[in-house]
């Protein structure tokens, strides 16, 4: 069982980039030691937005188990090219030589009702192909919610037994009417941005700043119209932290998927989802939509999926819930902008605050 649990918590990390590539870099991690495979993950969307109209390839690689990291190994110099049903080709560009290939603005050709295929070929010549991803349309979100409360996780401990995790956080939801046809499909992630103060005295330096967190998700949001086909729903999507006693903003992104995209992303938060023990299904191999034109017989890891695309937000004032468990929060020193401690860091008031 041993054997069985490392390969699919390998799998596991491994996945992680093809479900979170709307909003961040992808995780470029690795299954077992072998032959390395082709692993492709990304989308396009009905929005001209090269952030989430990108494309990024890697190959498997071993797995660092003494120093508890993965030997990233991008694809360079390949030659990407998405086409659609209408006989539209539109080329992928590489930036920085960094694997990531990304559908410039100037290129973009993408409507809803129209299916989408990737072609790769690689420097050495081999080429490899994605099955075609129709862009279903999305319903608006109506609204956003949102509810303090305690949760209780079932983790691993530093023993490697299951322990309950108890903490506190502001569940949020997604407000959605679902069309009346049947087979809606659904994918949500976030972006998170909160403001933060520092102590500066009566320094003339900016004392108020916001942190861009990007995707805050820890899994994978999918749902269908099975149990609400034509109804209203709410779907909740993300917990965001009570950490800092200031508001904070989380952008929802709402897409569409298809049957084939929401099955793989499903398989996936089966897996994802379970604690590993004796009691749990063998990890299986969760097939793509991904195909090697070079060598039929060649496995090819990724989904390359094709999404309409609605967002909204919501400000939560956390101050007006704490104090928060823990130590109570203490104001850096110094200017905002240069205190190290957050990502993407600013003193421009982004829009909400």
């Amino acid at each position: 069982m041993q054997i069985n649990f490392q390969k699919y918590r390998l799998w596991t990390m491994l996945l992680i980039m093809v479900c979170l590539q709307a909003c961040v870099d992808p995780l470029e991690l690795q299954i077992e030691a072998g032959e390395p495979k082709l692993v492709v993950s990304g989308m396009v969307t009905d929005h001209n937005d090269s952030t989430l109209n990108k494309v990024t390839l890697s190959w498997t690689a071993d797995f660092d188990s003494e120093n508890q990291q993965v030997l990233v190994k991008r694809v360079l110099g390949a030659a990407v090219t998405l086409h659609d049903n209408q006989g539209n080709s539109m080329p992928l560009h590489e930036r920085h030589r960094e694997g990531v290939y990304y559908l410039a603005p100037a290129d973009y050709q993408v409507e809803q009702g129209r299916a989408y295929a990737l072609h790769i070929v690689l420097p050495d010549g081999r080429e490899y192909a994605s099955r075609p991803e129709l862009i279903r349309p999305v319903p608006p979100i109506q609204g956003i919610s949102y509810e303090f409360k305690q949760f209780i996780d079932v983790v691993r401990n530093s023993a490697g037994m299951l322990v309950e995790r108890r903490s506190v956080g502001f569940e949020v939801k997604a407000q959605v009417q679902d069309p009346s046809e049947r087979g809606n499909y659904y994918r949500w992630d976030t972006e998170g941005v909160f403001e933060f103060y520092t102590n500066v005295g009566d320094a003339p330096i900016p004392a108020r700043c916001w942190s861009n967190m990007g995707s805050i998700n820890t899994k994978v949001v999918t749902s269908d119209d099975r149990l609400v086909n034509g109804r209203y729903f709410e779907q909740p999507v993300v917990v965001v932290p009570a950490d800092i006693p200031t508001k904070y903003r989380i952008k929802i992104r709402q897409f569409s998927l298809t049957a084939g995209a929401h099955e793989f992303l499903r398989l996936f938060n089966q897996q994802q989802t379970s604690v590993g023990s004796i009691f749990d299904p063998p990890p299986a191999r969760i097939n793509g939509n991904l195909y090697s034109l070079t060598n039929p017989e060649e496995q090819v890891i990724g989904y390359f999926s094709a999404s309409a695309m609605t967002e909204d937000f919501i400000v939560i004032r956390r101050q007006l819930y704490a104090p928060f468990p823990g130590l109570p929060y203490e104001p850096p020193v110094g200017d905002c902008r240069y205190t190290f401690l957050y990502p993407n860091v600013t003193n421009e008031r982004p829009i909400g605050f």
